[in-house]
């Protein structure tokens, strides 16, 4: 198996030649985009998307936990119907069947520091260590001086006494879930490969930014967060409510089955009519809190390191929601709030630009594991 990250240790390397297929089974769906690098540009050659719900006896929308084989099936299907037979392929592992954690070690010899990371990650992995692909990678240090003009607390000169380990870890049966998942759906091809999604949707949307940003990705089922800062992932955490929940306490509110919730729900937000106000009533609480819970965990960061996040970037299914920009803004008021545009790397034909706008935050898993694919 390739190391989880390679996306940020060879950025600068030689990518496959020919079209990638970037793959990201979610919760509630299946999404593929297969790019190719031509003249310099990364060119779109085609996409798609297909629901897992009804693949489980629920609707369309909804989170489910299909078993490998079904989830290879629809994967097949899908590649079968937009005529795809990929040659490279990479596919996502869900942040939710990974572990990923920054942790500060003392500045010891390279010798001692190898035998020290199995050690300090058993106190993050709650399974043996043999039970776990492990990778880790030394962070660069920070440059504080360039950040603002916040004076160093003795905590943050503590911290440039150390230096930060991004700890990974996959639980090899997860590793063998895709890798069934993979061959049951007929993926051959010259090579393919596993990345945690984080990195995936940090390279669609982030790129060489180096402020301070927080990433809020919405799936279906959980909202994940994502802490980058000098463009290194600097924090990570998982909410567990999602577009779902959003959807399902409509259905329940007004008595309606989920399918015409989530079609309400998609089409007018929070704006509106009647109906984009019986969104917002059951939006309004689901939101606010996992916008605190976001607020708790970016403040923590900020008062441990004296810096300020500057820009709030939204991804996922969720980050479609019609006026979600004015709940978020609610709690990061001096922050950028922007909605992250993973095909804005790549040329797409202009006939495809409306539809494309609609469905790009919900694709920046899918991109951002292509895109890798030119890289390694």
């Amino acid at each position: 198996m390739a190391s989880f990250l390679e996306s940020i240790k060879k950025v600068f390397t030689a990518g496959h030649k020919g079209q990638i297929l970037g793959v990201d089974i979610g919760s509630s769906s299946i999404k593929i985009v297969l790019i190719e690098k031509v003249e310099e540009k990364v060119v779109l050659r085609n996409y798609g998307e297909i629901a897992l719900g009804p693949r489980a006896g629920v609707s369309a929308g909804q989170s489910t936990s299909l078993p490998p084989e079904k989830v290879a099936i629809a994967l097949r299907d899908l590649l079968k119907e937009a005529g795809i037979t990929p040659r490279h392929t990479l596919i996502a592992i869900p942040f939710s069947a990974s572990l990923l954690a920054v942790v500060e070690l003392p500045d010891v010899g390279k010798k001692e520091f190898e035998s020290m990371i199995p050690i300090e990650a058993r106190r993050y992995i709650p399974v043996p260590i043999t039970e776990v692909s492990l990778d880790w990678w030394v962070l660069p240090r920070r440059r504080y001086e360039e950040k603002s003009t916040v004076v160093p607390t003795d905590e943050i000169v503590k911290q440039t006494q150390k230096i930060e380990v991004i700890i990974a870890a996959i639980q090899n049966e997860v590793i063998k879930k895709y890798e069934s998942i993979k061959r049951d759906a007929q993926i051959s091809g010259e090579s393919s490969h596993f990345e945690i999604e984080i990195f995936s949707t940090l390279r669609a949307v982030v790129g060489s930014d180096l402020s301070p940003i927080l990433v809020i990705d919405m799936g279906a089922g959980s909202t994940k967060l994502a802490l980058v800062d000098d463009g290194i992932v600097r924090g990570s955490h998982i909410i567990s409510m999602g577009g779902q929940d959003i959807t399902l306490a409509l259905s329940r509110s007004r008595g309606i089955p989920f399918e015409k919730a989530e079609e309400i729900k998609c089409r007018v937000g929070m704006i509106g009519d009647e109906e984009g106000r019986d969104v917002a009533m059951v939006a309004e609480l689901l939101l606010a809190n996992i916008m605190n819970e976001a607020a708790r965990f970016s403040e923590n960061y900020e008062h441990k390191y004296g810096t300020k996040i500057t820009k709030i970037i939204l991804v996922g299914g969720g980050a479609q929601l019609k006026g979600l920009g004015k709940i978020v803004s609610q709690n990061f008021s001096s922050a950028v709030i922007m909605t992250g545009d993973p095909f804005s790397r790549v040329d797409t034909p202009a006939f495809l630009a409306t539809t494309i706008k609609e469905i790009s935050p919900n694709f920046a898993v899918a991109v951002g594991i292509a895109l890798k694919g030119l890289e390694e």
